[in-house]
């Protein structure tokens, strides 16, 4: 066997370094040539240039039990009428072989993960400081309290309704496209949402994503939390030129 120079090190145990004998060689786990394996471990163990003995103990372990192994694989088997058939002398080794393989690959199956994870990088929360409060249930008669207290005034008599005032979406379309013609380059979109009532306020937004439908305007954001801007197609297209 040709010269080695390797450490114990390489290694991460005996079981680590036998399995690589046995993958290198492609045995089958379950029918282990013992004497061949063997000779192959101690060759390896021959061949270290450094020979730590507080690392190689537990290689000198597993050597001596190969040895044992194939000592009773060399003996006659001798079977006695009534008694059960010896067991085989390889079976503990497989069974820890094969539960070192299983860990082995799971362990690189995380370290497989971890280095996917590692290439991505995660935002905090962005409302990461609000408190969830428990509400306890409303009965139906609490809640017509409740309602009966906002419908009547401090003296006693029916709080005065105001009529819903009612927006048309189309009236918004009309007043954004005209704001446009007047700036052709263009407006915050928060300027539309500055004054109004909620009622109007949602009209307008409607309204925008309805221009936005029929290929009207544009809206554009240079990077993310930028002011978002509204631009009519013209108005648009000449930024581009700008830029």
């Amino acid at each position: 066997m040709a010269d080695l120079s390797l450490k114990l090190t390489a290694f991460e145990g005996p079981l680590d370094l036998l399995l690589h004998l046995i993958e290198r060689d492609k045995v089958d786990i379950y029918d282990i040539p013992i004497a061949a394996v063997t000779e192959q471990y101690i060759s390896y163990l021959r061949s270290m240039s450094e020979f730590d003995m507080e690392v190689a103990s537990d290689f000198l372990v597993m050597a001596a039990t190969l040895l044992q192994i194939k000592s009773r694989m060399l003996l006659p088997k001798q079977s006695v009428e009534g008694e059960e058939e010896e067991a085989d002398p390889r079976q503990q080794l497989v069974e820890m072989l094969v539960e070192y393989r299983r860990i082995k690959r799971a362990a690189a199956a995380l370290a497989d993960m971890k280095q996917s994870a590692d290439l991505y990088w995660q935002r905090e929360p962005m409302f990461g400081n609000l408190v969830e409060r428990t509400v306890a249930p409303c009965t139906v008669q609490q809640l017509l309290k409740a309602l009966a207290a906002m419908t009547t005034a401090p003296d006693g008599k029916p709080a005065a309704f105001i009529e819903p005032q009612a927006y048309s979406v189309q009236d918004k379309m009309a007043d954004i496209l005209q704001r446009l013609q007047r700036r052709p380059q263009g407006f915050m979109l928060n300027e539309i949402f500055t004054a109004g009532s909620p009622a109007e306020k949602v009209a307008c937004f409607l309204g925008v994503l309805e221009l936005l439908k029929l290929g009207l305007i544009t809206i554009s954001q240079a990077q993310r939390f930028a002011p978002i801007y509204i631009f009519g197609k013209q108005g648009q297209e000449e930024a581009n030129n700008v830029s």
